[in-house]
């Protein structure tokens, strides 16, 4: 049994579907509460992983965690960041955010890049990747060192590598029905999340277990999962 470490920004923004993900791939959650008074660790030395959740935008503790993250890709942690903890990773990296004109939360698709067929984590991903966009502020331009591993349509990064075994990812996996309306989503949107639940399950589960088997060191001579583009 692996350990990850998660920072829990918000009590809205929890692991969501993501938890019982971790638990199926033997990664046991240690989570922190900022938002509760707990106080963030200096470096993630204890464990195998850390995962930082969103909801993190303006809040005390944002510089705090963004040093934690940095200590976390040098020394080689597998770590996922979502949503504003992604965007502060970057920015700090040398990446742009900026403010979007408009707050319009929706389902999308993002395509996976040529560079992730050799990525260690989103090898084993398929072409079209579904996500929830939730946010205030987008990234749009890439530290100079990091990896684009997927995009929006459009062209704005989605997912990056920072180093050899950290990744951002802006959108959202972890949403279900109930989380977006405790969030204030619509209705629809909640019901739209709710019918995509197999597609996250398809796509989104067997990565997770890949981080856990990447944090764990338990990849190797394993045979990767095939999912159909």
């Amino acid at each position: 049994m692996g350990h990850v470490l998660v920072i829990e920004n918000s009590p809205k923004w929890h692991l969501g579907r993501m938890g019982s993900w971790l638990r199926d791939a033997q990664l046991e959650a240690t989570v922190v509460r900022p938002h509760q008074g707990d106080e963030l660790p200096d470096t993630a030395d204890d464990y195998d992983a850390v995962i930082a959740l969103g909801g993190g935008r303006g809040v005390d503790w944002a510089r705090d965690l963004t040093a934690l993250l940095m200590r976390a890709t040098a020394s080689g942690t597998a770590t996922l960041a979502f949503c504003s903890s992604s965007r502060d990773l970057a920015a700090t990296n040398g990446g742009t955010v900026s403010k979007l004109d408009e707050f319009t939360p929706t389902t999308r698709l993002i395509g996976r890049r040529d560079s992730a067929a050799e990525d260690p984590l989103f090898c084993i991903a398929p072409m079209g990747l579904d996500v929830v966009q939730w946010r205030h502020e987008e990234l749009t331009h890439l530290p100079p060192q990091a990896e684009l591993v997927a995009a929006s349509p459009y062209g704005a990064p989605e997912v990056f590598r920072l180093g050899e075994r950290t990744w951002g990812i802006q959108s959202h996996i972890e949403l279900d029905e109930e989380m977006v309306l405790a969030l204030g989503g619509s209705q629809q949107l909640a019901g739209r999340v709710d019918s995509m639940a197999e597609h996250f399950e398809d796509t989104w589960r067997p990565i997770i277990a890949r981080f856990a088997n990447l944090a764990t060191g338990r990849t190797s001579g394993q045979s990767l999962p095939i999912l159909e583009s």
